[in-house]
């Protein structure tokens, strides 16, 4: 059952500094403000894209998959009406060659993805891909495997560049078992998405002068940025921890915002710590109001952090565990989802005529050959087409 998700709330506007009718905005009050719009506006898209992926999950589960399933249980029909007639019927040298090949291929397609096949028709499918299989083809599959797995891993890096993450996937290799390949590259697409960095890295070079003042400036904001969120959290922590509260009923209330303040405060949330302060004390904005510059440029360093994970996150979201099933309505390249109301259209296009084909097999033994030895010489151009 896909994950219900809630509209977004409206920015509180107490997490906006106001203007003063005396004075403008500093700098760094109107970039704390933008910021915190922007923050907003990442998260709410955040909200829409995976509301889009639920509604997707829930569509391909009722509408999309049986058409899926029609499909491939169409598509073993036909397939055994080639292996038999190979078996049966008299062809010339050269399209036998390539009606078994066009048999093999579909078998080895129909297994890596058994959407509505049954156990029995998965063992029938791997006698007849093995039956079929070419003398020669251990050598050329290894060849064609190893190209496809490197376009797989570019393909990954590319996305992940895009994403704005560094994947370093160099370890990897077909020699790999495959539970531990899909295990591992999944870990470091999870790492992708929280920013992690779990892949090996290179010995650092000795620093020059500026690197070095440059790395004391990053370290003294991180330093900076911790120190005023580990302040706040202690602000609040003394006003909502239940340990300090006596009366009962205030002490169960105050557990709850405990969690949220300290999952809040886990997270590097500012946002969150902000919004419970101003939740629980109702100060509105006056703390924001009155903080000094140098307090709200640290807030806009981990407001910018913020933007960028959220960003992340939003990008790989489709990469998640329980979106698995969608995959396969995702173009491997540009990453995009054609909409449930096109792809259903096209499935049921694509059934209908896998019907009629199959109908057409049905018919007279001269029509059966006339149309695989067709398909044969179809084949034959698409293979003279190929770049290589």
């Amino acid at each position: 059952m896909p994950k219900k998700t809630s509209k977004p709330a409206a920015l509180p506007s107490a997490l906006i500094i106001s203007k003063d009718a005396e004075k403008e905005l500093s700098p760094a009050q109107a970039e704390f403000n933008r910021l915190m719009k922007q923050l907003e506006r990442a998260r709410a898209k955040h909200l829409r894209e995976q509301s889009k992926l639920d509604a997707m999950l829930v569509t391909s589960s009722r509408d999309l998959m049986p058409l899926i399933e029609a499909f491939n249980q169409a598509d073993l029909v036909i397939l055994k009406v080639v292996v038999d007639a190979l078996r049966n019927v008299k062809f010339s040298k050269k399209r036998r060659e390539l009606l078994q090949d066009l048999a093999y291929h579909k078998a080895g397609s129909l297994l890596r993805d058994p959407a509505g096949l049954n156990d029995d028709d998965i063992s029938e499918l791997e006698a007849i891909a093995k039956d079929l299989e070419p003398p020669d083809y251990e050598d050329e599959a290894s060849d064609q495997d190893e190209e496809e797995f490197d376009e797989m891993v570019a393909m990954i890096k590319a996305i992940a560049g895009r994403a704005g993450v560094e994947l370093d996937l160099s370890d990897l290799n077909l020699e790999m078992p495959p539970e531990d390949l899909e295990r591992i590259l999944q870990e470091r697409l999870l790492d992708a998405m929280t920013g992690a960095k779990n892949a090996p890295k290179k010995p650092a070079r000795k620093q020059t002068k500026a690197q070095m003042e440059k790395s004391k400036r990053i370290k003294e904001q991180e330093d900076a940025k911790k120190r005023d969120l580990k302040s706040l959290y202690k602000q609040l922590a003394k006003a909502l921890h239940p340990d300090l509260e006596t009366d009962p009923e205030l002490k169960v209330h105050k557990e709850t915002w405990m969690k949220r303040l300290t999952s809040a405060y886990a997270d590097g949330d500012l946002r969150a710590l902000l919004q419970i302060e101003l939740e629980w004390l109702g100060e509105e904005a006056t703390n924001l109001a009155a903080a000094g510059d140098e307090k709200l440029k640290v807030y806009c360093a981990v407001l910018k952090e913020q933007i960028r994970e959220q960003k992340q996150r939003t990008d790989w979201l489709s990469g998640e565990p329980q979106y698995f099933t969608l995959r396969r309505f995702i173009h491997p390249f540009t990453g995009t989802m054609g909409s449930p109301e096109r792809l259903s259209k096209e499935l049921k296009a694509e059934v209908s005529q896998q019907n009629r084909t199959i109908a057409q097999l049905r018919g007279s033994d001269v029509e059966k050959k006339k149309t695989m030895e067709r398909w044969a010489d179809q084949h034959e151009r698409s293979l003279r087409e190929l770049p290589f």
